[in-house]
């Protein structure tokens, strides 16, 4: 397919140049006879077609030409003086052209980001969220330029269809089948597309019709690379393969921007030797001007000289760093760059610190100077921030109904304030109220003031720039009173006081009496007077003690009225208990939780209740397990036989609410534990002690403490190992005994032992000295 279409576009080139040079028959044409302007058409189109003049010569031969007409065209171009030249196919050398554009490989960026630049200008170039980094994907610029290697696809649709893949070869030329050549190179793509469907009308009448039924539609294709080269200050200069709709700023975002010290003012395009255009980047970053972001061309170079001005601004600005100025710029100029003062500069003053050869100096400017006041390389310039204090304000607090802050003007009084501030609470401590004020030297004074002498408007007081009222509310003052219940109520606690309450009310507040109050006994507990408390006595409080109903039924007759602070205590009814159980299992005749009938219940009335023990009863493994609240959980050993020998005895214990005993089925067996051989359990065997049953387990293991062995009986008690004289005397072993062998605990010699070792050692050696000299 590609060698017919070349084979089309030859053949189609070569009958362009002979018709539209002859305009005739070419077999009638005279070569020899024809101007020689003719011939320099002829080879001009020759050349502009990408045709060596054998291609011409065969494709005379082929329109009819003979040979003697080619020979003497060839003399003429001899005599022209011009040499042939051999050109390469224009169709394969585009195709080339667009091969090696696709094999080209795009500049990427190099240079690292610097986040931190102070530099203003520079996140511009180092930014993760805005990239400069040229994009293939978009759409075609209408102004873009059409040159040699570029792609072009033309898409015919309607009666008739084709599509064209077009590559303008090195003549500039687009080369359309059944067309011939047409200049584009140069041309924006608007233009070029317009031309293009003009000529297409050649081959598609009814394309250019009032009513056409085929259309044509133009788009660019492979775009060819181009190389930029960026110099100077430059974050990584070097040379940059771009795509060729790549801007100033795409190549200084891939070249990481101007250095440190580059200039970002004075940028320059320079194209053929000469300075196309200078960039100011502020432009953009400050005015959204975005006309200095042109396209670049083939072999362009970006210059960036350093800055010859910076300055830095810090302060009350809307932005802060380092800025560069042109010559000829002002402070308004600077500031209007870093955005504007902020809400809390001082417009007043603008400082600038300046160096001079003889040190520094600090320049203040006021606000109508900034326009007028010019700038030199390294200034600094700062703005303070306004000061907090107000010139015309007045506070109010406290017991009025919207307190803050209002405006104080000459002349205002303390009434005036007060109605401002939509007056006084009911609340409000009448009799007093302050005013503080500041002298000169920012000590203060204290105003006392009546405020219902104020209120009323007896008394009046001018205020003055910064006072502070203070106007408390009478909860304010003093001991805020209350009413204290205690005892058995649902919620005991500290109560609001109010006038008129009595001990009933209180009585309600605290949900009423609990089962076990006794109502009949009520104790409230008074403060003295302010007079009797003056006086030094023995008395501590005043008591009274009342009747009242348990219902709060309304009742004249004991509507005591309680006075602020008193004391209301409610006393726990002598004879109340709450039902209080105890639980006995095992081997009884009725197990299960029985109540407690009275105090003096003891174990043995509780195994009577249940009807006794059975035959089966282990009563030397009784235990007894209490809960209280002072000991919390805990099992108490009990000797179950000497209390069914002596009911009501020492060892009877008084039963208490929650108790547990638990009788268990004989045992025959005894646990060995402990430091043993082989720790486990045996049958019990009468009358042996401790010792047999250790000899049972494989007797005592290396770190056994023989002297510690004790056993622990079933129902708690324990029984150690005596001994008198070296002599040891294990302890009796009863069924469901336990017998125990500690561990000695591992010795680790302190200080006092080593030097003990040492002095024993040491009279062993003086010894032995004495008795080899004496026996020398």
């Amino acid at each position: 397919m590609k060698h017919l279409i070349k084979t089309t576009f030859t053949i189609l080139l070569c009958i362009t140049v002979l018709l539209s040079v002859t305009a005739q028959d070419v077999k009638s044409v005279d070569v020899k006879s024809l101007p020689q302007s003719d011939i320099k058409k002829a080879q001009k189109a020759m050349k502009d077609a990408g045709l060596s003049t054998q291609d011409a010569a065969n494709m005379a031969r082929q329109k009819g030409a003979t040979e003697q007409q080619i020979q003497e065209f060839e003399n003429r171009i001899g005599e022209s003086g011009t040499s042939e030249q051999v050109i390469t196919d224009p169709v394969e050398a585009a195709s080339e052209m667009v091969e090696q554009q696709e094999d080209v490989e795009k500049s990427t960026r190099q240079s690292v980001l610097n986040v931190n630049g102070r530099v203003f200008g520079s996140y511009l170039f180092n930014s993760k969220n805005l990239t400069f980094e040229p994009s293939l994907n978009i759409q075609t610029p209408k102004n873009y330029e059409i040159s040699i290697g570029d792609e072009i696809l033309i898409n015919i649709w309607g009666n008739s269809q084709n599509n064209y893949q077009l590559t303008v070869n090195q003549n500039s030329q687009l080369m359309i089948p059944d067309v011939g050549p047409l200049y584009v190179a140069g041309l924006t793509f608007t233009n070029a597309a317009i031309k293009i469907k003009q000529r297409l009308t050649d081959i598609y009448s009814d394309m250019g019709s009032n009513n056409p039924g085929t259309f044509a539609q133009v788009n660019m294709g492979q775009l060819r690379s181009m190389q930029v080269n960026l110099l100077g200050e430059v974050g990584t200069p070097g040379t940059y393969t771009l795509p060729v709709t790549a801007t100033v700023f795409n190549a200084l975002y891939l070249s990481g921007g101007p250095s440190a010290i580059g200039s970002f003012r004075n940028i320059k395009i320079i194209r053929n030797n000469q300075t196309l255009k200078t960039i100011d980047v502020y432009q953009f970053l400050v005015d959204a001007n975005p006309s200095n972001n042109i396209l670049l061309k083939d072999n362009d170079i970006i210059f960036i000289p350093p800055a010859e001005k910076r300055v830095e601004i810090n302060g009350q600005f809307k932005r802060t760093g380092i800025f560069e100025l042109k010559e000829g710029e002002m402070l308004n100029e600077l500031i209007r760059f870093a955005g504007g003062f902020t809400e809390d500069a001082y417009l007043a003053k603008t400082q600038i610190k300046r160096k001079t050869q003889q040190g520094q100096q600090i320049i203040d400017v006021v606000f109508d100077n900034i326009a007028t006041t010019p700038l030199v390389n390294g200034d600094n310039i700062t703005n303070d921030v306004i000061m907090e204090s107000f010139e015309n304000r007045i506070t109010i607090s406290g017991a009025v109904y919207r307190p803050g802050e209002y405006e104080w003007t000459a002349g205002m009084s303390l009434l005036s304030l007060m109605v401002k501030a939509d007056g006084l609470t009911p609340d409000v401590f009448q009799n007093r109220g302050i005013i503080t004020r500041f002298n000169p030297d920012l000590t203060t004074t204290t105003i006392a003031f009546d405020v219902s002498k104020v209120a009323s408007g007896e008394a009046n007081i001018e205020l003055q720039q910064e006072d502070i009222v203070n106007i408390k509310s009478h909860f304010e003052i003093g001991e805020q009173p209350y009413i204290s219940i205690s005892g058995e109520v649902m919620t005991p606690g500290q109560l609001p006081w109010s006038e008129n309450t009595s001990v009933s009310d209180v009585l309600f507040m605290a949900g009423g009496f609990t089962e076990a109050a006794d109502s009949t006994f009520i104790e409230i507990s008074r403060r003295l007077s302010y007079s009797e408390a003056a006086k030094l006595t023995d008395t501590l409080v005043h008591v009274f003690t009342i009747n009242h109903s348990r219902n709060l039924q309304l009742d004249d007759n004991i509507n005591f009225e309680l006075q602020p602070y008193d004391q209301v205590s409610i006393k726990r009814a002598p004879g109340y208990r709450e039902q209080g159980r105890a639980t006995i299992t095992g081997e009884v005749v009725y197990a299960g939780v029985y109540a407690l009938r009275h105090k003096n219940q003891r174990i043995s009335d509780l195994i009577a209740l249940a009807q006794g023990i059975t035959p089966q009863a282990f009563v030397d493994g009784a235990t007894l397990r209490r809960n209280t609240s002072e000991l919390g959980a805990e099992n108490i050993a009990i000797d179950l036989k000497t209390i069914l020998d002596n009911p009501g005895g020492e060892s009877d214990l008084l039963l208490r609410d929650g108790d547990m005993i638990y009788i268990p089925e004989f045992m025959q067996t005894v646990k060995i534990s402990g430091t043993v051989l082989n720790p486990y359990s045996v049958t019990y065997q009468p009358g042996q002690d401790a010792k047999f049953y250790i000899k049972q387990t494989g007797g005592f293991a290396n770190r056994a403490h023989k002297t510690k062995v004790y056993v622990k009986y079933a129902n708690g008690y324990a029984a150690p190992t005596k001994s008198f004289l070296g002599i040891k005397s294990y302890p009796e072993v009863l069924p469901g005994s336990v017998v125990i062998v500690p561990e000695k605990p591992e010795k680790k010699p302190g200080t006092g032992q080593w030097m003990a070792i040492v002095s024993v050692l040491t009279s062993l050696a003086l010894s032995a000295a004495t008795i080899v000299s004496l026996t020398n």
